[in-house]
């Protein structure tokens, strides 16, 4: 009967992580490794932007028995195989290989991760990289070697407007990308009580939390939960910093070692409520402002509710933050469902990429 009621256990147990596994296949894949989907790619896809195609770092890792060293205290980026490496060095956007070649290259961090154009790795190593679109109009790339069985074109091409597949991992999800704006709510210092609740109301929502960066500590517990629901971390600069921006990057820095530590991400980012050109631009970060604030009154109020929507998107302006306190949070349902009216309009986490406004 033990015996039985085991099995009954095992059973079950393996139907939630087929379960499990089929919901992340429910994110449109944007990266393959060879024949399958990046795994990581909710977090870090491929990305293509003023002509660039961009692939995170960790992702070679994954294929050619490829060993990827990184140091952000050193600065550094090492790839290795065979006696072949790549090394680059993060501060100077240079390269270097085994025979001491040495070369400019472009660096970029996207959700804490290393971003680089994929052709000089794929060379030194010899991996093919390719984009195409797929049936469904998306655009997504491929790096690969010989041990590959399917053509780009083949793995593409299992996506079906139904969402129904024999591949797995490879199925199209209803939605299509459509023209329109990515706009940023931000929570401006919450308490971690606060910060806590308002996970559970932005519902599918991705939103930021501007966080002091010596109080990073209160938010342990919760920063886990921040990244796995595909939400962000950056820091605030309060205006009383802005006089001493030398012990404010001392902050961040420290920040960044506790925010690795706990999750394996860095963040690059501060937010202010000063305007933009008002703000101290400190070397290596990026400076966002943040000048529209909406507390309970605003949230339940229509006018207010399409201009941080609506007027404001219009003219430029994507970040507004949103009040947490328990009043506040309890029109969030009803404010993201006026979001959800504007078809064309996306809530993303900051990065150092978004708007600066």
């Amino acid at each position: 009967m033990k015996n039985r009621t085991f099995a009954a256990f095992l059973c079950l147990l393996c139907i939630f992580m087929l379960c499990t596994v089929f919901a992340h296949a429910a994110d449109r894949a944007t990266l393959f490794i060879g024949d399958s989907e990046w795994e990581n790619d909710s977090l870090l896809p491929f990305i293509e932007t003023e002509g660039k195609m961009l692939l995170p770092a960790s992702a070679f890792s994954a294929l050619g028995k490829i060993k990827l060293t990184r140091s952000d205290t050193l600065g550094s980026l090492l790839f290795e195989r065979d006696g072949a490496f790549l090394s680059y060095n993060l501060n100077f956007g240079t390269s270097l290989d085994e025979n001491g070649v040495a070369s400019k290259v472009n660096i970029y961090r996207y959700g804490g991760e290393i971003y680089l154009e994929p052709q000089p790795i794929c060379e030194k190593f010899d991996l093919r990289f390719e984009s195409e679109f797929a049936p469904d109009g998306y655009l997504a790339a491929r790096i690969s070697n010989s041990e590959s069985t399917h053509s780009f074109s083949e793995l593409l091409n299992a996506y079906s407007e139904s969402g129904k597949q024999d591949i797995p991992f490879l199925y199209n999800p209803t939605g299509k990308t459509m023209a329109g704006a990515f706009t940023h709510p931000i929570l401006l210092v919450p308490s971690p009580q606060n910060m806590a609740l308002a996970i559970n109301a932005v519902g599918n929502h991705r939103i930021t939390f501007a966080l002091a960066p010596d109080d990073i500590a209160s938010y342990a517990k919760l920063i886990p939960t921040v990244y796995a629901k595909g939400h962000a971390v950056v820091y605030y600069m309060d205006s009383s910093l802005n006089s001493d921006t030398e012990a404010f990057r001392s902050s961040m820095a420290r920040a960044n070692e506790y925010l690795f530590s706990l999750v394996g991400v860095t963040s690059r980012v501060y937010v202010s409520a000063e305007r933009y050109e008002r703000i101290p631009k400190i070397p290596g970060y990026f400076a966002k402002a943040c000048n529209i604030h909406l507390v309970v009154d605003d949230l339940r109020n229509n006018q207010m509710i399409n201009f941080a929507l609506y007027d404001s998107p219009n003219r430029g302006i994507y970040n507004f933050s949103l009040a947490s306190d328990r009043q506040t949070r309890s029109y969030y349902s009803y404010f993201f469902n006026q979001f959800d009216r504007f078809e064309a309009l996306r809530s993303m986490p900051l990065t150092e990429s978004s708007s600066i406004n």
